[in-house]
């Protein structure tokens, strides 16, 4: 994720402040970068979190 806020990053310096304004297709993928680098961290400790649970019920135990 933190790819695609760099690329959307260089994209408006590239285009320039115009692309920033709300219409336009430039402002709205840098907006969903940022937000998906932001969520990145807290979206790989659920995943963590779920494989642990699933392995621990694999193994017979229960999470009380």
């Amino acid at each position: 994720m933190e790819g695609a806020n760099d690329i959307a990053r260089l994209a408006i310096r590239t285009c320039g402040g115009t692309s920033m304004m709300r219409h336009l297709p430039l402002e709205r993928m840098y907006r969903d970068s940022r937000c998906g680098a932001l969520m990145l961290p807290w979206t790989a400790e659920l995943v963590i979190d779920r494989m642990g649970r699933e392995t621990l019920y694999e193994a017979g135990e229960r999470d009380e």
